[in-house]
């Protein structure tokens, strides 16, 4: 069941791409909250919720640019990791690799065996499934 106020930022969410960061900022942390819940954080809230929304609208903000999106995540404050690993999860996925700079790209690592090298060649064996996959259906 998808929540009602998470529906209408989804909704919403177009015309505040149009916004400033600091201005969509103070959209964001307020989906989801009662009108008289006090906020006691500056940012982006852990929730789930403002978490989400503002990775979408930091991307969406500046689509055709990783580091800005990445910069877009970060500079509004709050929680900033989570904000910016799924904004520059999506940015990457939009632009690929070669938009994302190599000394950052090349730290990626899943914290255990797999390292950069290993995780550019499952993101190809991705790739090549899902491209075999719509070619079937275009058959």
């Amino acid at each position: 069941m998808i929540d009602a106020s998470v529906a209408t930022a989804l909704r919403q969410l177009p015309a505040w791409v149009a916004l400033p960061p600091r201005a969509a900022a103070a959209l964001v942390p307020r989906v989801g909250l009662a009108p008289d819940v006090e906020l006691d954080w500056e940012g982006i809230s852990p929730f789930v919720t403002s978490s989400v929304l503002w990775s979408l609208y930091s991307f969406l903000h500046t689509p055709e640019d990783y580091w800005e999106t990445i910069c877009t995540a970060i500079d509004v404050g709050g929680d900033v990791d989570t904000t910016a690993a799924m904004a520059g999860a999506i940015s990457g996925a939009h632009l690929g690799l070669a938009a994302i700079p190599e000394h950052l790209a090349r730290r990626l690592t899943d914290c255990g065996a797999w390292g950069y090298n290993e995780l550019v060649e499952l993101a190809r064996k991705c790739y090549q499934i899902k491209a075999r996959q719509e070619g079937s259906r275009v058959q």
